[in-house]
Protein backbone atom coordinates (compact mmCIF):
# COMPACT_ATOMS: atom_id res chain seq x y z
CA UNK A 1 0.00 0.00 0.00
CA UNK A 2 1.32 3.17 -0.79
CA UNK A 3 0.88 5.75 2.15
CA UNK A 4 1.93 9.13 0.74
CA UNK A 5 -0.25 10.07 -2.22
CA UNK A 6 -0.63 13.21 -4.59
CA UNK A 7 -3.65 14.28 -6.27
CA UNK A 8 -3.09 16.11 -9.65
CA UNK A 9 -3.50 19.24 -8.11
CA UNK A 10 -0.72 19.08 -5.56
CA UNK A 11 1.52 17.48 -8.55
CA UNK A 12 1.92 21.08 -9.45
CA UNK A 13 2.59 22.29 -6.29
CA UNK A 14 6.41 22.70 -5.43
CA UNK A 15 5.94 22.66 -1.89
CA UNK A 16 3.92 19.71 -1.72
CA UNK A 17 6.80 17.94 -3.97
CA UNK A 18 9.69 18.64 -1.33
CA UNK A 19 7.31 17.91 1.73
CA UNK A 20 6.43 14.71 0.10
CA UNK A 21 10.12 13.31 -0.15
CA UNK A 22 10.96 14.25 3.03
CA UNK A 23 8.21 12.41 4.61
CA UNK A 24 8.62 9.87 2.60
CA UNK A 25 12.44 9.54 3.75
CA UNK A 26 11.87 10.16 7.44
CA UNK A 27 9.22 7.35 7.72
CA UNK A 28 11.94 4.86 7.82
CA UNK A 29 12.18 5.60 11.03
CA UNK A 30 9.84 4.18 13.40
CA UNK A 31 9.18 6.53 15.90
CA UNK A 32 8.20 8.72 13.20
CA UNK A 33 6.11 5.80 11.61
CA UNK A 34 4.66 5.29 14.70
CA UNK A 35 3.16 8.80 15.21
CA UNK A 36 2.35 9.07 11.68
CA UNK A 37 0.28 5.57 11.96
CA UNK A 38 -1.70 7.33 14.72
CA UNK A 39 -2.29 10.69 13.19
CA UNK A 40 -5.31 11.57 12.26
CA UNK A 41 -5.75 15.78 11.06
CA UNK A 42 -6.11 17.84 8.03
CA UNK A 43 -3.02 20.10 7.89
CA UNK A 44 -2.94 23.18 5.41
CA UNK A 45 0.80 24.92 4.92
CA UNK A 46 1.09 28.47 3.20
CA UNK A 47 4.63 29.71 2.29
CA UNK A 48 3.53 33.04 1.87
CA UNK A 49 6.71 34.06 0.33
CA UNK A 50 6.34 32.10 -2.81
CA UNK A 51 2.97 31.87 -2.60
CA UNK A 52 3.03 27.85 -2.18
CA UNK A 53 -0.41 26.59 -0.51
CA UNK A 54 -0.50 22.92 0.44
CA UNK A 55 -3.40 20.51 2.70
CA UNK A 56 -1.79 17.30 3.71
CA UNK A 57 -4.69 14.91 5.06
CA UNK A 58 -3.40 12.50 7.39
CA UNK A 59 -5.67 9.63 7.95
CA UNK A 60 -3.98 6.85 10.34
CA UNK A 61 -0.96 5.20 8.25
CA UNK A 62 -2.11 7.24 5.11
CA UNK A 63 -1.56 11.00 3.89
CA UNK A 64 -2.73 12.76 0.76
CA UNK A 65 -1.44 16.08 -0.43
CA UNK A 66 -3.98 18.18 -1.68
CA UNK A 67 -2.63 21.48 -3.68
CA UNK A 68 -4.71 24.67 -2.13
CA UNK A 69 -7.05 24.98 1.02
CA UNK A 70 -9.87 22.32 -0.49
CA UNK A 71 -11.01 21.15 3.52
CA UNK A 72 -11.29 23.28 6.56
CA UNK A 73 -7.80 22.09 8.10
CA UNK A 74 -7.24 21.21 12.46
CA UNK A 75 -3.85 22.72 11.87
CA UNK A 76 -2.91 25.55 9.70
CA UNK A 77 0.73 26.47 9.60
CA UNK A 78 1.18 29.92 7.95
CA UNK A 79 5.10 31.15 7.53
CA UNK A 80 7.67 31.76 4.83
CA UNK A 81 9.99 29.04 3.06
CA UNK A 82 13.05 29.21 5.43
CA UNK A 83 10.63 29.01 8.46
CA UNK A 84 9.05 25.67 7.26
CA UNK A 85 12.75 24.68 6.99
CA UNK A 86 13.41 25.35 10.88
CA UNK A 87 10.62 23.51 11.57
CA UNK A 88 11.69 20.48 9.59
CA UNK A 89 14.87 20.94 11.39
CA UNK A 90 13.23 21.33 15.03
CA UNK A 91 15.27 19.02 17.30
CA UNK A 92 12.79 16.00 19.03
CA UNK A 93 13.68 15.20 22.58
CA UNK A 94 12.01 12.58 24.55
CA UNK A 95 8.79 12.72 21.66
CA UNK A 96 8.51 16.26 21.82
CA UNK A 97 10.26 19.27 19.95
CA UNK A 98 12.59 21.18 21.29
CA UNK A 99 12.06 24.73 22.15
CA UNK A 100 15.50 25.35 24.26
CA UNK A 101 18.24 25.07 21.23
CA UNK A 102 19.33 27.89 18.62
CA UNK A 103 16.27 26.59 16.18
CA UNK A 104 13.65 26.32 18.87
CA UNK A 105 14.23 29.81 20.26
CA UNK A 106 14.30 31.08 16.52
CA UNK A 107 10.30 29.43 16.06
CA UNK A 108 9.00 30.76 19.82
CA UNK A 109 10.60 34.12 18.38
CA UNK A 110 8.54 33.63 15.09
CA UNK A 111 5.39 32.38 16.96
CA UNK A 112 5.51 36.03 18.74
CA UNK A 113 6.59 38.20 16.39
CA UNK A 114 3.86 36.59 14.23
CA UNK A 115 6.02 35.98 11.63
CA UNK A 116 4.72 32.05 11.88
CA UNK A 117 1.07 31.40 12.37
CA UNK A 118 0.17 28.25 13.89
CA UNK A 119 -4.10 28.20 13.90
CA UNK A 120 -5.27 24.80 16.23
CA UNK A 121 -1.88 24.86 18.40
CA UNK A 122 -3.96 24.80 21.32
CA UNK A 123 -7.10 22.95 20.20
CA UNK A 124 -5.01 20.68 18.59
CA UNK A 125 -1.90 20.15 20.41
CA UNK A 126 -1.59 16.23 20.12
CA UNK A 127 -1.93 16.51 16.75
CA UNK A 128 0.56 19.50 16.21
CA UNK A 129 2.87 17.27 18.50
CA UNK A 130 2.65 14.43 16.28
CA UNK A 131 3.16 16.38 12.78
CA UNK A 132 6.34 17.97 14.51
CA UNK A 133 7.76 15.05 14.95
CA UNK A 134 6.73 13.31 11.47
CA UNK A 135 8.29 16.57 9.75
CA UNK A 136 11.64 16.82 11.90
CA UNK A 137 14.26 15.16 9.90
CA UNK A 138 16.31 14.92 13.38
Amino acid sequence: MERIKLTAGAEEVPLALILSEMLGGNLDRPEKLKAFNTLATKAYILAKDVGAEVTLVFDRGSLTFHGGKPYRPDLSIETDSATLLDLANINIRLGMPYYFDEIGRSILKKLARRELKIKGMFTHPIALTKLTKIMSVN
